[in-house]
């Protein structure tokens, strides 16, 4: 059987969408084997030691992007498997881009601008003000945030804490709150829109506030108080998260509050961000 009808009679088992991204690999994949071996390749005899052999070309020659490295060996894999054959060729392990934690300067500007920003009923801006401080102070998701009801939140003068009864894997956790988070919240409570449901959080109709008015809330917080990169809701949680290993606080407790099922997870806050790093070698 030629190649193109080989590899036809593969995607045609498979959705348009994958379809698609694999006939480009697989059409790479030809392009390259037959200039290698001066003959097409056969689904039937390909080997893991041929399909390493692409991929250190796709990564060390080529230098593509890890996420187009794999989505290549997966075609190929897939295609050998339609014919008969199990390789066991791994992709590339994407590394993840860091993210880079809010400066000091940086938190207190967009918290400024939240602060400052007047408009529609008085109360908005303390809402706003309040899962900022959830986000950055307390390293909850913006999921989390949205989720809260008005019972999950208790508030003393020495303590506070937030139940987070729909974290990430439907896990429930309490989440302690500072001083700063929960001055935040105490100052909306004392103002919120009273018979609106239970949740803590409301939009100027009286509904549950959802995900995306959070991130466009912070995105134009940011762009207000002149921080020149993106801001979304996850910067605010790895800053508050950098900010406390920073403090000496151990890792164990880090992955508690924040609500990771792998430590391996949460060590990722241990990598110094460009900042600090620059900081370290500044006087060597």
């Amino acid at each position: 059987m030629a190649w193109n009808e080989t590899i036809e009679a593969y995607l045609r088992t498979l959705r348009p969408s994958t379809a698609g991204q694999y006939r480009v690999a697989l059409d790479d994949f030809h392009q390259w084997y037959t200039g290698s071996y001066a003959e097409p390749p056969d689904p039937t005899l390909l080997t893991d030691e041929e399909v390493r052999d692409w991929r250190a070309h796709l990564s060390g020659v080529r230098k593509l992007a890890a996420s187009t490295v794999n989505v290549r060996i997966s075609a190929v894999k897939g295609l050998a498997q339609h014919y008969g054959r199990s390789l066991e060729t791994r992709g590339v392990r994407q590394v993840e881009q860091p993210i880079e934690p809010l400066t000091v300067r940086e938190l207190g500007r967009l918290v400024a601008a939240v602060e400052g920003h007047r408009w529609g009923p008085e109360w908005l801006p303390l809402r706003n003000l309040a899962m900022v401080a959830l986000m950055a102070r307390a390293g909850l998701r913006v999921s989390e945030v949205a989720a809260l009801d008005v019972r999950d939140v208790e508030l003393n003068d020495r303590s506070g804490w937030a139940l987070v009864r729909r974290g990430k894997g439907l896990k429930e956790r309490t989440v302690p709150l500072s001083l700063q988070a929960r001055k935040k919240l105490w100052a909306y409570l004392q103002i919120r829109p009273e018979g609106n449901g239970a949740a803590l959080f409301l939009t100027k109709s009286g509904h549950r506030i959802g995900t995306r008015e959070i991130q466009r809330m912070v995105q134009s917080a940011a762009q207000r108080a002149g921080i020149a990169r993106d801001v979304t809701p996850h910067v605010l949680r790895h800053t508050f998260a950098t900010r406390f290993l920073r403090q000496g606080n151990d890792l164990a407790t880090l992955q508690d509050i924040l609500g990771h099922a792998n430590l391996s997870t949460t060590s990722r806050y241990l990598h110094p961000d460009a900042a600090r790093m620059q900081e370290m070698v500044e006087g060597l």
